[in-house]
């Protein structure tokens, strides 16, 4: 309904009114009530004010994984508590032959060892020979369980690989002992050169630390960078004896040794581990005898005579031979 503001006349529809042509206005009208719409419950809110949060029960999430890990040691980190406990069974650190030994490498070489536990070593502690850097995961163990005898030595051969190690200690100051036996790091034969073998040996009661005379092969210094030198040597460190294959020693070689005489031979690879060997001896240099033989592996630098286990050729390396004292001589490449 319209209404005049000025006569109060009212009128449906006109907008305008009839009376005094005043322009008519619109009444406020109650709006209809539906009957579905009516709280017929006063003091109750048909919608809440407000919507509450749903609240789940996540797992919460943080910054650190929810598992313990073991460390990861840098090599040269002394490590408080790591090398506590007990020593692991003698027959564990065997290794066998089908991994290498310890020989000496120059400083820097790419087969050089670094000791996780350097400066516990360092120190004084009894450490398990757990390596770290590229050998991480290897330990220096032992070829075989027995001791074996050379004259008045005792000795058992090193070797490489995965699981437990053997326990060494720095006794005295320069001895690297085995702390299940007793025998000490020591270099083949005093040889101080690359290839040489590095192995356990002992002699009776302190013959083993060599009170009496010179220690140069049994003498060593931990380095600050985790490696471990002969002690009057320090441009030498120890490191793993790849093995060198047969087919890295194809070629044409000569030797010569005192009083036993020379030969020149031919090698010729059948496969990594075995070769054929033929040449010419000349026994005490004046009787030519010509010779062949299969030769096989015995260790990562040493290949046996199939037919005879006492001829044994030592390989310093790819070029050149290794000759034990007693036999002085030499030997590589013609």
């Amino acid at each position: 309904m319209n209404f005049c503001p000025n006569c109060g006349a009212r009128s449906n529809g006109a907008a305008f009114c009839v009376q005094c042509g005043t322009a008519l206005k619109q009444e406020n009208q109650p709006k209809p009530v539906i009957a579905d719409q009516v709280n017929t419950f006063p003091d109750t809110k048909v919608f809440p004010d407000t919507i509450p949060t749903p609240v789940f029960n996540a797992f919460p999430v943080t910054s650190a994984p929810m598992y313990t890990a073991l460390p990861l040691t840098a090599v040269g980190t002394p490590v408080v508590g790591a090398v506590a406990g007990v020593a692991p069974n003698k027959a564990d650190t065997v290794k066998g032959n089908s991994g290498p030994g310890l020989c000496l490498v120059k400083k820097g070489d790419k087969h050089q060892l670094r000791f996780r536990f350097a400066p516990n070593l360092k120190s004084g502690e009894s450490v398990p020979a757990l390596l770290g850097g590229v050998h991480d995961g290897m330990a220096i163990g032992r070829e075989y369980l027995e001791e074996k005898r050379h004259e008045e030595w005792r000795y058992t051969e090193s070797a490489l690989g995965p699981g437990a190690g053997v326990q060494l200690k720095l006794e005295r100051g320069e001895f690297l002992k085995l702390q299940d036996s007793d025998l000490v790091l020591d270099v083949a034969f005093w040889k101080m050169a690359e290839g040489t073998p590095v192995n356990f040996v002992g002699g009776n009661g302190e013959r083993t630390y060599l009170k009496d005379g010179r220690k140069d092969g049994r003498s060593w210094v931990v380095n600050n960078d985790g490696t471990i030198s002969p002690k009057m040597y320090r441009g030498l460190v120890l490191g793993a004896a790849v093995p060198i294959k047969a087919t890295e020693l194809a070629g044409c070689w000569n030797c010569c040794c005192f009083p036993c005489g020379a030969a020149c031979f031919n090698i010729s690879p059948e496969s990594d581990d075995v070769y054929q060997e033929c040449g010419l001896a000349l026994w005490f240099f004046v009787i030519p005898i010509p010779y062949g033989k299969k030769r096989k592996r015995k260790s990562a630098k040493q290949f046996v005579n199939r037919d005879d286990a006492s001829d044994v050729s030592h390989f310093e390396n790819s070029n050149k031979f290794f000759f034990p004292p007693g036999c002085p001589g030499c030997g590589g490449r013609c």
